[in-house]
This record gives C-alpha cells, sequence and structure tokens, in this order.
C-alpha cells in the first residue's frame, strides 16, 4: 500500500495546487484569498460569454485539460500489447488543449476546423517529424524550450444545409462512430461525405469515407461505407437499423483482417422509457467474406442490454455484454481491432473499460483487446452511476465483472484460465463557475487467473482539471 501512496502523491498534488495556481497573483503581492478568486472566475466566465455574443460569424469552443496520472507499469498505452505483471508504477503530467473553430457563413453553409495540441511534460507530444528518435527541442513540445509545429487537426469540413428541409451534407474530415454499439467497428476521424436527413418519420444517416487510397486505384483502397434509419413509432420507444461496409482491397489491412477482404455489419438497436426507467439493447452481425479466396471468410455478433433508472440528480445504469469465441479454424469469427479505441466508454471504468477522459497514457480497454480481439469472446457485467451533489461536486462510479467466453478456443491458444477480472472505479469533482472543473479519479483491477496463477493487480489514479469554453 505505501507503493500505491507514494504513486499517488503527484497527482493529488496536482489536484491541490491547480486551483489558485489559475488565479495566481504577481510575485511580491499577498497571497489572493477565497473571494479574489471567486472575483476572477466570474470576471473570465464574463469575458468568455461576451466574446461568444459578438458579431462574427465564426465561434470558437473546447477544452483545456491538464491530468496527473500514476498507473500500473503493465498497463500499456493504445495500440500496445498488454505488459507483464509488475508492481512498479508510471507517474506522469500530460496536458491537451482542443478548439473547434466555426463559421457559420449564412444559414446554410458551415464551415468547422477542430484541432488538438498535446504536450506530456517533459516528454514528445504532438510535435515530431519522421524521425520518431530526432530529439531536436524543436521536435519534441513537451521537453525543454517547448517549441515546434505540434497542431493536430482531427476536424476539417464544409457542411451543407438543403434550403427549406431539414437535410445537410457535411464534406471533409469529420468524427464517425458506432455510439449504439459501445464503438466497436469504429469511432475516429476520417475523410469523406456524410449526411443526415428525415424521410417520414424515420431519420437517416450515412456516408462514404476513405480511409486508405494508395495508388488512386479501386484494387488497392480501403472505403468504408454507413447507412443507418432511425424511426420514432412514439415518444417512450425508438429503434434503428444499421448497415456498414469495409471494402479491403489494401495490401496492409487497416482493420485487423487480411488483405481484400470485405467486412459487412448489420445491426439493430431499441430504446424504450417507463416512467423513470430506460431499457435498451443492440445486437450487430459482423460478416466478412474474401474477395479472393475464402480464407478471411467469417462471422460472429455482438450483444449489449442496457436497464437505467433516473431519480432527481442521480442515474444508476447496469449494462451487459456477450461476445462469442472464435472457434474457427481461420480465426475470423471474431470482430478485429478496428478504427476506434473508445470501446466500452460507457460506464466509467479505466482498465477493463475504457478511460473516457484518456489523453496520452494508458486508455485501457483491456477486456476487449485482451479477450474479444483475440478470439476468447467476452462476457461481462457493468453497474455505473452519476450523482450530482450539493455546491456543485459531483460523483461518478462504476464496476464490473469481465470473462472470457472460451478460454480455449480453436483459433487462439489454452489460456490459464476464464476470468480477466473485476474493476471498482469512481471519480469525484468540483466544477467552478460553469467553466473548468477538478476532480480526483481511481480504477483498481482485481486481475482474475485469465492472467496467470497468481497476477498482480493494477490500478490507475488521475488528478484532472478540466476546462470547457
Amino acid at each position: 500500500m505505501s507503493k500505491i501512496f507514494k504513486s499517488i502523491s503527484a497527482p493529488l498534488a496536482i489536484a491541490l495546487v491547480a486551483t489558485p495556481a489559475l488565479a495566481a497573483e504577481p510575485v511580491g503581492r499577498a497571497s489572493p484569498t477565497v473571494e479574489d478568486l471567486k472575483v476572477e472566475i466570474n470576471q473570465l466566465t464574463a469575458e468568455v460569454e461576451e466574446l461568444k455574443k459578438g458579431d462574427s460569424p465564426f465561434t470558437v469552443n473546447g477544452y483545456y485539460r491538464l491530468q496527473a496520472t500514476s498507473e500500473t507499469q503493465n498497463l500499456a498505452a493504445r495500440g500496445e500489447e498488454f505488459g507483464a505483471p509488475s508492481d512498479s508504477s508510471n507517474a506522469f503530467v500530460d496536458q491537451r488543449l482542443r478548439a473547434k473553430i466555426t463559421g457559420d457563413l449564412n444559414d446554410n453553409v458551415s464551415l468547422v476546423w477542430y484541432g488538438e495540441f498535446d504536450s506530456p511534460w517533459g516528454e514528445r507530444g504532438s510535435c515530431y517529424g519522421d524521425d520518431v528518435d530526432d530529439d531536436t527541442p524543436a521536435d519534441n513540445c513537451g521537453k525543454l524550450s517547448a517549441d515546434g509545429v505540434g497542431v493536430e487537426t482531427k476536424n476539417a469540413y464544409a457542411e451543407l444545409k438543403v434550403p427549406n428541409s431539414d437535410w445537410k451534407v457535411r464534406a471533409g474530415i469529420q468524427g464517425y462512430g458506432f455510439g449504439k454499439y459501445e464503438s466497436f467497428v469504429t469511432n475516429d476521424d476520417m475523410n469523406g461525405i456524410s449526411f443526415a436527413g428525415n424521410v417520414g418519420m424515420a431519420t437517416l444517416t450515412g456516408g462514404w469515407f476513405k480511409w486508405e487510397e494508395n495508388d488512386r486505384d479501386s484494387a488497392d483502397d480501403v472505403d468504408f461505407y454507413m447507412l443507418s434509419a432511425e424511426l420514432h413509432p412514439s415518444e417512450v420507444f425508438h429503434y434503428g437499423l444499421t448497415g456498414a461496409q469495409i471494402s479491403n482491397s489494401s495490401p496492409d489491412a487497416l482493420n485487423g483482417t487480411a488483405a481484400r477482404t470485405d467486412d459487412n455489419y448489420f445491426g439493430a438497436y431499441a430504446d424504450f422509457t417507463y416512467n423513470k426507467m430506460a431499457y435498451s439493447g443492440s445486437v450487430l452481425y459482423k460478416k466478412s467474406s474474401g474477395r479472393d479466396s475464402d480464407a478471411t471468410d467469417g462471422d460472429t455478433y455482438m450483444l449489449n442490454l442496457y436497464a437505467q433508472r433516473h431519480w432527481g440528480n442521480a442515474s444508476l445504469k447496469i449494462h451487459g455484454i456477450y461476445i462469442p469465441a472464435d472457434d474457427s479454424s481461420n480465426g475470423a469469427d471474431r470482430f478485429a481491432a478496428n478504427q476506434s479505441g473508445w470501446e466500452l466508454n460507457s460506464s466509467n471504468l479505466q482498465i477493463f473499460g475504457t478511460d473516457y477522459y484518456y489523453n496520452n497514457g494508458a486508455q485501457g480497454a483491456r477486456s476487449v483487446k485482451d479477450a474479444a480481439y483475440q478470439g476468447y469472446g467476452l462476457m461481462g457485467l457493468m453497474v455505473s452511476g452519476d450523482q450530482e451533489l450539493s455546491n456543485d461536486y459531483y460523483l461518478k462510479y462504476g464496476t464490473g465483472y469481465f470473462r472470457v467466453a472460451d478460454d480455449a478456443p480453436d483459433s487462439a491458444a489454452q489460456a490459464n484460465g476464464s476470468t480477466l477480472g473485476t474493476e471498482v472505479a469512481a471519480q469525484v469533482g468540483k466544477k467552478f463557475a460553469g467553466l473548468y472543473d477538478i476532480s480526483l479519479r481511481g480504477s483498481y483491477g482485481f486481475m482474475g487467473d485469465f492472467y496467470g496463477d497468481d497476477p498482480e493487480d493494477t490500478y490507475k489514479v488521475v488528478a484532472m482539471v478540466n476546462i470547457s469554453y
């Protein structure tokens, strides 16, 4: 326990110091009082609101997020493999600034640019060139001198609203995802064209996106197609149908399958509310079809069920997920890692689910990366909630139990056991002036026998200052 307390000292220090630091007085003056802090916060709030009222057709919004993190060393970052058990920890501070500039040129035409600047303190951030081993100051915006070209473009698109209708078309780099299916398949920024509009009582959304162009030959491209229809028979019930295809002709497959494979997705979801209870569920079916051979043919599905209760300023949600194991001989009866990274982000978890506030550390989703994507399948039961407290304090919490559907599928090696583990998580924070909040969140993972006979437990603790504007 002493190691854990020592490792979280930096996050706790950031949480305690951050508030007065934002309103620090010049050197030589007395420390600001609570009233001085309130005056400066109110002044900042008034200035931001005044900017929003300007006559310019352009508006700016976004957030600044500073995080001090301590986490078990074997919690790998996004895209890395789960490391060997270790009782040592990583401790670091990083920050992210995002800005969205929207230009409403008239009632029918808008332009949007959404950018990001990442700067882990003392480390390489958004600023780096083709040579990642180049340690010159200009290429390391988080290191000493802190200069360099480091702004990332997340979105850049034009949105056109069809006059005298509710239809709109968006062209350019934009975010698109499978939110109704726990962000499996995709949830990322991508170049393409999307549309949305109503036909009768159905809302249609869809688009075509280019994931990889290669030599501008359709024989080596990766394209993503999407179409969804949502219907609202009544105020308390609505349902939707989803169809999508990843047409992969690239030699280097982006979606985790062999080259020249079409992945077809068919999904359905429904939401029903009664009094203060909300029920919802979704099923997503995947059918892979090899174009050159049947070596990549396969199919699988995923089931999500939810029940949520609202009362006052609180909510409680129960979520169950099931993905079958891959018992095929070719390893194609599974969900493969796509352009996502946000799977299972709605249950306030950070280890087995995705950390919703992730900047640059471990993103989580171990249950997905270690089990579902490796062919073992996944079974999980999560309970999460949100509670608004007095004086703008809030509490978020979550817990989940996860196991594999089969610890010895035909397509994967025999695992040590079936239990992935149990996670408990909580976040407590306070909002100030409607602009920013300070919070401390943490998760503890009781690792199961899937990871070995006596695996080391894992944890993640984060002190965060989040400023929205």
